[in-house]
Parts: C-alpha cells; sequence; structure tokens
C-alpha cells in the first residue's frame, strides 16, 4: 500500500485539496493528513500572528476561514511533524505550504511544496517564458529569490476575493503562464483567472500532484534487492522465502531498522524480529551486516 502523509499549515480535513491532488495519482493510496494548527484552541492561533518584519504564511481553518501566522513558527512546527517520516518510498509525505523557507534537512521522500514550485520556476524560466504568480499575502511580494528576477511579477490576491482576484489576472495579461502560489487556491480561481487573463494558469495542487506520481514512478522503476541478485546462487534462496519475510529482507537492505519496518508493514517489532531470524538463516547468514556483505559481493562476483 502505498502511503501519502499531508502536512498542510492550517487544520484539518481539507477534503477539497486532497481530492484535487489524488485525482492526478494512483487509485492505491492510503492518505493521512495533519494540520499544523489542529491541537490549538482559537486564542493561540490568535497569538501567533506574524511579527511586524515576517511575510508570514496565509492558511485555512477547520470553519473554511483564512488566517495569517508566523512562518518562523510554522517552519519549526513542520519540521517537528516531519520528525520520522518520508524514509521510504511507501511512506511518502508532502509539506504542503509554498511559503515555508529554508526548511533545512529532512528524509529523502519528504517533498516541500515551495522546493517543487522552485523546481517547477526554474524549468519555466529555462524555456524562456516570463512568469506571473498570485500570493495570498502582501508580504510574501518580498520573500524568496524570485524577487530579484525581472522575469517573474508577483502580485497579491487572496483566494476568498473575486475583485482582488481579477485585478491580479488583468495585471499579468503580458505573462506566458500564471502561477497560483499557493495550497489554498482551487479549481475555481483557476478557472477564474485564466478567463480573466486569457493565460495558461498552474495550480500549485496540481504541481505537488505531478511531483508525487513522478517520485512513484522512478522509485518503482529502479533496482529491488531480488534484482540485485539475479542471476548468482545468492537469488536461488530468496525462492525459499515466504512472502513477509521477503518483504523483510527489502525493507532490511534499504537500512531501516526493526521499529522502522514493523511500522512499513502494519506490524509488530517482535513479529520483524520473528520474520527476520527466519529470513537470515535461509540467507545462510547470521546478521543484517553479514547479509549486505555477501549482496555487496554478489555486485561485483557474480557467484558466491
Amino acid at each position: 500500500m502505498q502511503r501519502l502523509t499531508v502536512i498542510t499549515a492550517g487544520q484539518s480535513p481539507r477534503q477539497d485539496m486532497i481530492d484535487e491532488i489524488l485525482a492526478h495519482l494512483p487509485d492505491d493510496m492510503q492518505v493521512t493528513e495533519i494540520g499544523a494548527l489542529d491541537e490549538l484552541t482559537p486564542a493561540e492561533i490568535l497569538e501567533l500572528e506574524p511579527h511586524a518584519d515576517e511575510a508570514g504564511i496565509a492558511t485555512t481553518l477547520k470553519d473554511g476561514s483564512i488566517v495569517a501566522i508566523s512562518e518562523s513558527w510554522l517552519r519549526q512546527k513542520i519540521l517537528e511533524l516531519c520528525e520520522g517520516r518520508g524514509k521510504t518510498i511507501n511512506d511518502l509525505t508532502v509539506i504542503a505550504s509554498t511559503g515555508v523557507f529554508d526548511l533545512g534537512t529532512t528524509n529523502p521522500y519528504v517533498i516541500h511544496a515551495q522546493n517543487a514550485l522552485d523546481k517547477f520556476t526554474e524549468s519555466v524560466l529555462i524555456a524562456g517564458q516570463k512568469i506571473g504568480q498570485i500570493r495570498p499575502l502582501k508580504g510574501q511580494l518580498t520573500r524568496g529569490k524570485e524577487v530579484r528576477d525581472s522575469r517573474i511579477k508577483s502580485v497579491y490576491a487572496p483566494a476568498y476575493n473575486q475583485d482582488a482576484l481579477l485585478h491580479a489576472a488583468k495585471q499579468l495579461r503580458d505573462r506566458d503562464l500564471i502561477v497560483l502560489n499557493s495550497m489554498g487556491y482551487d479549481a475555481q480561481v483557476i478557472n477564474l483567472i485564466r478567463e480573466a487573463s486569457g493565460r495558461p494558469v498552474v495550480q500549485m495542487r496540481r504541481v505537488i500532484a505531478g511531483t508525487v506520481a513522478k517520485m512513484i514512478k522512478q522509485a518503482r522503476s529502479t533496482s529491488s534487492g531480488a534484482d540485485l541478485l539475479e542471476g548468482s546462487a545468492l537469488s536461488l534462496r530468496l525462492e525459499d522465502l515466504t512472502k513477509r519475510e521477503h518483504q523483510v529482507f527489502e525493507l532490511l537492505i534499504k537500512g531501516l531498522a526493526n521499529k522502522e519496518i514493523a511500522a512499513e508493514l502494519g506490524i509488530s517489532p517482535r513479529t520483524v524480529e520473528i520474520h527476520r531470524a527466519r529470513m537470515l538463516a535461509k540467507m545462510g547468514v547470521s546478521t543484517g551486516s553479514e547479509l549486505m556483505r555477501l549482496i555487496v559481493r554478489n555486485i561485483s562476483n557474480a557467484r558466491i
């Protein structure tokens, strides 16, 4: 089962956003949504208003209202929520906020919406096109490296203000492409901007969906442990493994510990220990380290 965790800047659920993203992904997705503000009271959320020198982040609450919160607080909260997530392709995690910069290091299968946007923007600029961006907060107009690039024009228009959106669309009629720079802009906003500007419109939800789909496709096409052993005497030992033992084998050679394997397969750590011991015995080794040495030797020498 392919798991996808979506971490939003506001409160969950954001079903409209999740549905739009899933519409472009494989059907076998198990989705978990976490909102950075889920456990906070209205009074506590009010205390998170951005400081005078902060751009702030616009996000949505359960009741549909939109608030601005401190980017520095949100950055730290999202890092906490990402802890332990995104270690394997089967545990993909999306940080669904485009205003959060400089998150630092996370696990390899954590997708940063801002990073995905930066890569998309760079590819469009390389193609020689001019970009228009619509942002939900005025303070965000001065954020990011794109403000120094004359090929990019950013304007302000919150998702709930139709007059502001129409005005923004008219300002960007000279652009080749318009990007809606927030996960909060839905399909209705796309249609409004496209009609008013006459330009192609790209939604961040679609960019994220494309990034997730690409990562899944690339991962599924890479070699498994069985592929590494194909054609060797050691590969015959794999045929003696049960389905569960084979799953443990694949996750073990990816570097996962017993607890991580248990979480990945939805079983207890003790059950993993049992399957792991049986798998190692069938492979003719006593430890995971010995198994890895056998595989490394096999890659360099076709016979073991």
